[in-house]
């Protein structure tokens, strides 16, 4: 069974984090929701508090497939905040771990000079990134290596059927997508 690190921060856009998790986990998937803080209680962009199993600090990375990252402004300011969260996606990324980040999560990937071919995210997000050439592609989404970026909340879902594709094969793929009535 995949194992899913979904980072929770506060600020973060509440439909892409429910939208990653329920998919995920309706596919089979392990999907851990890790404070950046000892706090567990994490409220979003919109108000809405969501509570995580865990902290990032309690956590073994070597027991994750894949992080995936949030959008929402202030939840990606506070992840380009946390040290710890940044080595840890720095060692998912060295190890060729699935990588995913959403709206304008790809700043913290831009952040560690990890953009190195065109991306997907929240438009105008592109102006605020300081190291890379790459271009924003007007795309759902885009899946390139172990990396999937995507623009935003209305590409939640599709997001994380891509992710979930990648993860856990064609077969629960499609048997996910013909549950959620998707084409």
């Amino acid at each position: 069974m995949a194992k899913v690190l979904l980072p929770l921060a506060q600020g973060f856009e509440e439909i892409e984090l429910v939208s990653i998790a329920d998919v995920l986990r309706r596919g089979g998937a392990d999907v851990i929701l890790a404070s950046l803080h000892s706090d567990l209680s994490v409220r979003g962009a919109h108000q809405i508090e969501i509570f995580a199993q865990t902290s990032l600090q309690e956590i073994s990375m070597q027991e994750f497939d894949a992080i995936v990252l949030h959008g929402g402004m202030e939840g990606v300011e506070n992840m380009l905040s946390s040290s710890l969260l940044l080595e840890t996606l720095r060692s998912f990324w060295d190890s060729k771990k699935l990588v995913g980040a959403i709206c304008a999560a790809p700043l913290v990937l831009d952040h560690l000079g990890l953009l190195q071919s065109d991306f997907c995210c929240y438009p105008g997000c592109e102006a605020m990134m300081k190291n890379t050439q790459a271009k924003r592609l007007d795309l759902p989404y885009i899946f390139q290596d172990h990396l999937c970026t995507a623009t935003g909340p209305a590409f939640a879902i599709e997001f994380a059927l891509q992710i979930a594709l990648v993860l856990l094969g064609k077969e629960k793929f499609d048997r996910l997508k013909q549950d959620l009535f998707t084409t």
